[in-house]
């Protein structure tokens, strides 16, 4: 099944960025080109990542990008003011992700556009070591026990799942599933006869904002101390799900 790319932002523990960072600038300067080309959505991130405006790369040249402007000049105007941009997008279904310090608001072909230099370095994240499995909000749950203390347990959505991990909805920017936290003693229930145990890393954690202004987060999760057995029950719901959406 072919998914488009989440347009959010994702945040690292320290130094793990480094394994998506591309700093060429010649395969920069390809991927701008590929995906103006493709007219792939994006999202541009302000006002210290609280707001956002959906765009698209319109022109490309050595020096830096163009993006299409809101119809809305006052929106446009913060965006240009603001300290910091972030900009995701997707190239090949792997997500395009980098900061930007400085925007200009320009026009082009009598168009009001965002102007902004190439970036010396893009994050191209993509994870294809497993098959993952997509499924609709509250089919699966996954209980957290945090800081092993059976009062402070918590149960989440499940978003995704594969035999490396699980991504989870919570709670916009959740201080107990912050990049690098582990949490030991978690499980999961497949069906009324299987439930597995096993421990969690937090490895990323997006947010997706709203027009509400509340945003929803997502923490993306790698297994720990999964044992053999509990990797062939995973695996094997993860097909029997997979047959069944192909139905």
């Amino acid at each position: 099944m072919n998914h488009e790319v989440p347009l959010t932002i994702e945040f690292f523990p320290g130094g793990d960025e480094e394994e998506f960072e591309i700093a060429s600038p010649r395969e920069i300067h390809f991927i701008m080109l590929d995906i103006e080309k493709n007219a792939a959505r994006a999202a541009l991130y302000y006002d210290k990542r609280r707001q956002f405006i959906l765009t698209s790369i319109v022109d490309v040249d050595q020096d830096g990008i163009w993006l299409d402007a809101s119809q809305n000049h006052e929106e446009n105007l913060k965006v240009a003011a603001s300290d910091e941009c972030i900009l995701v997008s997707s190239h090949h279904q792997a997500k395009i992700q980098f900061s930007i310090s400085d925007v200009e608001l320009t026009t082009l072909d009598n168009m009001e556009t965002f102007y902004v230099a190439m970036p010396e370095q893009i994050l191209r994240i993509q994870r294809r070591d497993y098959f993952r499995l997509y499924l609709p909000v509250g089919v699966l749950k996954c209980t957290l026990m945090l800081g092993g203390d059976p009062r402070r347990e918590r149960t989440l959505s499940v978003r995704d799942i594969s035999r490396g991990g699980v991504a989870l909805y919570c709670d916009e920017f959740d201080a107990d599933l912050q990049p690098g936290k582990t949490i030991d003693q978690c499980r999961m229930r497949l069906d009324e006869e299987t439930e597995l145990t096993f421990g969690l890393q937090v490895r990323y954690f997006s947010v997706t904002p709203s027009l509400t202004g509340k945003g929803r987060g997502c923490a993306g999760c790698r297994f720990v101390n999964l044992d053999g057995k509990t990797g062939v029950l995973l695996q094997r719901y993860i097909t029997m799900q997979q047959k069944a959406q192909l139905l």
